[in-house]
């Protein structure tokens, strides 16, 4: 595996990296995809040394994450991305992976039912954007993006929390000066989104938050904040392509 590697670490095979990767296209970067939960008695030997890489991104998925007796990954994910914050490698952590980058950082992730909330489905704006960050800045005009999460991320006094919504007071934080973490899911489009829903659990998921027209209305939502997010996504994306490329010396 090369120094021009972006690795992706996914946890559920629906849970794509989508916008994420379409970002890379035409970059010259390398390009590699783990599912460590899939793969029993995974370890640090089983992937590259972090200061080996040009970015490393962490997607989403159901598991939580403290949950390491049952998915001993986890821990290895964690302490990748401790790792990926002291060499100061170009990071992105997307639900689950910002919930893991949070834990790398010592902060608390607690599920709703300790905090007493639901989980938060849907497509809604962000609020309070920190305009000057050049990730999540962006999206501060987005129409809406889409939140699928019942567990949230506790920030410290000192953490730098660049967005939140009604329910979730850490949408987005800022863990030093090249890794981010995002409780939303900016990679999805409207196509993977029907993948998701495509799946049974997702689908019930979605109906137990929603209701019985939970389908169809995701799928509306996502067709009428796709022409004007899909831009700002890709602005935001933009600088973590740059990050990526100017550490592999592209």
């Amino acid at each position: 595996m090369s120094a021009r590697t972006v690795l992706f670490l996914q946890h559920v095979e629906v849970e794509k990296p989508g916008l994420i990767l379409d970002a890379l296209q035409g970059s010259g970067l390398d390009v590699e995809i783990r599912n460590l939960i899939a793969t029993p008695g995974a370890t640090t030997d089983d992937l590259p040394p972090v200061s080996d890489l040009a970015g490393l991104v962490v997607m989403g998925g159901p598991m939580n994450a403290d949950a390491l007796a049952d998915h001993p990954a986890l821990k290895v994910e964690r302490d990748l991305l401790a790792d990926a914050l002291r060499y100061g490698v170009p990071t992105l952590g997307v639900c689950l992976g910002a919930q893991l980058l949070a834990r790398a950082q010592g902060l608390t992730v607690r599920t709703g039912a300790e905090l007493g909330r639901t989980s938060e489905i849907g497509w809604a704006p962000l609020r309070d954007v920190d305009r000057d960050d050049p990730v999540v800045g962006p999206l501060a005009d987005a129409p809406a993006v889409l939140h699928w999460h019942g567990d949230r991320i506790v920030p410290a006094p000192g953490t730098r929390v660049l967005a939140r919504t009604e329910t979730t007071e850490c949408q987005a934080f800022r863990a030093g000066p090249a890794a981010w973490g995002l409780q939303f899911h900016l990679e999805v489009t409207p196509d993977l989104q029907d993948a998701w829903l495509a799946e049974p659990a997702f689908a019930t998921e979605a109906a137990d938050a929603l209701g019985p027209d939970a389908v169809d209305a995701l799928r509306a939502a996502a067709h009428a904040a796709a022409p004007t997010l899909r831009p700002l996504a890709e602005q935001s994306l933009a600088h973590l392509r740059r990050l990526f490329e100017a550490r592999a010396d592209l």
